[in-house]
């Protein structure tokens, strides 16, 4: 059981210090009109976040906590998503680069702790 909990924080740490800048390719991809392209990312961005809070929760049943801040950025995805029906691409670009990717950019600090 041991060796299953490392190898699911390890791949926790291997996706969660991808985000910051998959963020900035978010953002960069909306701005220059690669709406297509973003979207799909935003998608599996959303994805990603669902799976690391799965984690999160599963982790937590075996007594290990981290001081993430993904339940911040889903907060955040609810704007995304109001600026995605208005079809306001530069907000959500906005979002990703000054609001997601700073709560991501010490993610490689972050570390599962038994309690």
């Amino acid at each position: 059981m041991e060796k299953l909990i490392n190898e699911i924080k390890n791949s926790y740490y291997e996706y969660v210090v991808k985000i910051a800048p998959g963020c900035e390719i978010i953002a960069n991809k909306l701005r220059i009109g690669e709406i297509e392209d973003a979207l799909y990312n935003i998608i599996q961005f959303s994805e990603g976040l669902s799976w690391l809070l799965a984690v999160e929760e599963k982790l937590k049943e075996q007594h290990f906590m981290i001081n993430s801040r993904i339940s911040e950025a889903q907060e955040l995805l609810k704007e995304i998503n109001e600026a995605l029906e208005h079809k306001d691409f530069i907000t959500v670009a906005d979002l990703f680069e000054y609001e997601i990717q700073p709560l991501f950019n010490s993610a490689s600090e972050w570390t599962f702790e038994k309690f």
